[in-house]
């Protein structure tokens, strides 16, 4: 998951629970809180009952007291008005169907004093209220208001209450919650309907800034590596920023710089240094290549006096004159032939890195081992090629392949100085897509504590002044820029083998 989307999912996730909780807190308190006053305002209510009808109570004035409940029956809001005397008789009510109806003592309105053994004497005020269903599915609010027997009850001539008793009857009065529980709803809708318009905004604010901050200059950067990674060390991120990211970026940009720098340097180096081994590579094949030359000019010599002599005697017979054209051919030859090898050693010797273009690998073997044929013969060495058929499309630079296989092929020549068999075997992997050059010798091997060595620069097992330690690591960068690879096999006294595998050319078969 990228860093800027788990960024915005831990910040939704945050401010989704926060403002689910503060709306569901906000909401709850709201609700409390109207229902808190509509609380207040119906105890105020049965106290305003109370008291309109309190005098027509001690004057036993019933029908005003009637009079007054059907008024009231009358205004929005209420359910239902009663008065319960001490034996739970409706005495008064909105409802004159309920009149003189006697409810049960474990009725809701009644447990809320007769839930105990003795009947309380008094009750506190947040007791006095319940809600109930009604019929049609709304809240009621209930409250009971004890009407209870004073002074100027119990000394009333008209009435019959003792003294004794603390409570006369109960005033009920129910009140309907449909309105409240509306703007409730609505309250609810409202704030729930800001919420999410909070955080549709939030979240909309907080993406694109994410996104410019940091998504898509991270993405600059991803953009940016991949294309190093690709070998493209001329890529600049275009950030001009001055915060962490535009830091990073700066670094990135100095990083890549130094970069193509020290390749470049390497580069450089790099092409010094396989001059370097061409260059003493060309030094151990002039001792062979002078001999080799030697024997051509000592026979053009040799018959450039024969047929000095034959001129000068002045007798040109036919049989002469086809003799000296005879001799005048060998010197053609011998002379191609000198003119052969130094071509191949002036074609060696060019210290400039060609182009990669398509060349049968079979034609670069056939070339190094001309190089190194009269090398061979010196060393009483015997050569063996079992190429593939057909021919091993490449596509390399063919002047530093022949550089490789000409070291190699030399250092196996020199590791048998008393003779043996020199192997040359080239095989085609057409799964891999590989050509894999085998080049094997039955000289004297490399050592376990040389081997890991052999690919390191300056290092050889040489005597002094017969080499450097160049070839085998040029060879290895050679071939690695080249996508191939290169390794040995070899044991102590029984020769080495070189295992060069480079990749087939598209199409190649």
């Amino acid at each position: 998951m990228p860093l800027g989307l788990k960024f915005f999912v831990a910040l939704f996730l945050v401010m989704f629970v926060g403002l689910a909780a503060f709306t569901y807190i906000n909401v709850r308190s709201e609700a409390d809180d109207l229902l808190e006053q509509v609380e207040l305002a119906a105890l105020r209510t049965t106290d305003l009952i109370k008291q309109s009808t309190h005098y027509s109570m001690l004057i036993n004035r019933k029908e005003d007291i009637h009079q007054i409940f059907k008024n009231l029956s009358h205004m929005p809001g209420f359910e239902a008005i009663r008065i319960y005397d001490k034996d739970g008789e409706i005495i008064f009510t909105t409802n004159p169907e309920e009149r003189l109806n006697k409810v049960s003592i474990i009725s809701e309105a009644c447990q809320v004093c007769h839930r105990y053994p003795e009947p309380l004497k008094a009750l506190a005020t947040e007791e006095r209220h319940r809600i109930i269903k009604s019929s049609n599915g709304h809240r009621i609010l209930a409250l009971i208001n004890p009407i209870e027997n004073e002074m100027a009850c119990h000394g009333s001539g008209c009435h019959l209450h003792p003294d004794q008793k603390f409570i006369l009857g109960v005033l009920d009065v129910q009140m309907s919650l449909a309105t409240v529980d509306a703007d409730i709803a609505r309250s609810r809708h409202q704030t729930i309907l800001a919420s999410v318009i909070l955080v549709l905004s939030v979240l909309s604010v907080t993406g694109f800034l994410i996104y410019t901050l940091i998504r898509a200059p991270v993405r600059k950067l991803t953009a940016g590596t991949r294309a190093i990674a690709q070998g493209n060390l001329d890529y600049k991120i275009p950030l001009q920023r001055k915060d962490e990211i535009g830091e990073l970026s700066n670094s990135f940009n100095t990083m890549t710089s130094e970069l193509k720098r020290a390749r470049e340097e390497l580069e450089r180096i790099q092409a010094h240094l396989i001059h370097m081994e061409k260059m003493a590579s060309l030094g151990k094949l002039s001792a062979s290549v002078a001999h080799e030359l030697n024997n051509p000019l000592s026979g053009i010599l040799t018959y450039a006096r024969l047929l000095q002599k034959k001129l000068n005697s002045g007798n040109l017979t036919p049989d002469r004159l086809s003799s000296i054209q005879r001799d005048l051919s060998i010197v053609g030859d011998e002379t191609m032939r000198c003119g052969n090898i130094v071509k191949n050693l002036l074609l060696f010797s060019k210290k400039e890195i060609g182009e990669f273009a398509s060349v049968d690998l079979h034609g670069i073997l056939d070339r190094c081992t001309q190089l190194v044929e009269h090398h061979l013969k010196l060393n009483n060495v015997e050569l063996v090629k079992d190429y593939q058929q057909g021919k091993a499309e490449v596509i390399c630079d063919k002047d530093q392949i022949q550089q490789c296989f000409l070291a190699v092929l030399d250092n196996a020549v020199e590791a048998m100085p008393e003779g043996g068999t020199l192997t040359i075997q080239t095989t085609a992997d057409q799964d891999r897509r590989k050509i894999k050059v085998e080049i094997h010798d039955t000289g004297s091997g490399i050592s376990d504590a040389d081997l890991p060595h052999i690919f390191e620069p300056f290092y050889t097992t040489k005597k002094e002044g017969k080499g450097v330690g160049l070839g085998l690591s040029v060879c290895y960068g050679i071939i690695e820029r080249h996508n191939g690879e290169i390794a040995v096999k070899t044991r102590v006294g029984q020769g080495s083998n070189f295992i060069i595998e480079l990749p087939l050319r598209q199409g190649a078969s």
